[in-house]
């Protein structure tokens, strides 16, 4: 944000583009911001692909699997990747994919081309998925927590044993690391996800 734009909040100064029930996304400054429920609830906004770039590193490739939709900013950079087959992300919030997509193209800030017959959007819950799938996937992105903290900690560990079950020999899994995450819950996700 400018020097100007400093006390900005999105659902007050943004414009609303796209609702479906608890789903909101705002645009403000040339950015999106998703927000589930009541209280303004920010879930995702569109300046994490710096942090998805850092994470996912080179590792997507051949057949993909995306545990929470968001924005699709994930799902979107995943699939620029030229190894990449194919990419099913699972999303449990049908507002989520509902408001997702009704985003026009030309409301997103990042430039990422998408190709649409290469991803596959699910309205499932991704642990149920994960265990059930005869699927098997050479990489998993698990992006479907807002933060670490001792109520998602286990959700997190219970995600990534579901995924481990749907992954290739020699597969990947990242799971979504908030930067932000305080020195404790940031050490319990490192052995969750065995860093």
């Amino acid at each position: 944000m400018s020097r100007s734009d400093k006390g900005l909040i999105y659902f007050q100064d943004g414009e609303l583009i796209a609702a479906s029930n608890q789903a909101r996304v705002y645009k403000m400054n040339n950015e999106l911001f998703l927000e589930i429920g009541e209280g303004h609830t920010l879930w995702a906004l569109e300046s994490e692909l710096e942090d998805y770039i850092e994470q996912l590193k080179d590792y997507p490739k051949g057949k993909c699997l995306e545990i929470g939709l968001g924005l699709g900013v994930a799902s979107r950079y995943i699939l620029t990747f030229p190894k990449v087959e194919h990419l099913t992300t699972i999303e449990i919030n049908r507002d989520v994919i509902n408001a997702h997509s009704e985003i026009k193209e030309e409301d997103r800030s990042t430039d990422l081309a998408y190709n649409a017959n290469k991803h596959r959007i699910l309205n499932a819950n991704g642990i149920e998925y994960a265990y059930q799938t005869k699927q098997k996937y050479d990489f998993i992105f698990i992006d479907c927590y807002d933060r670490i903290d001792e109520e998602t900690l286990p959700l997190i560990a219970d995600m990534y044993m579901a995924c481990s079950m749907a992954l290739k020999p020699r597969g990947k899994i990242v799971a979504w690391l908030d930067k932000y995450t305080p020195g404790e819950y940031y050490n319990e996700f490192q052995k969750i996800i065995g860093v």
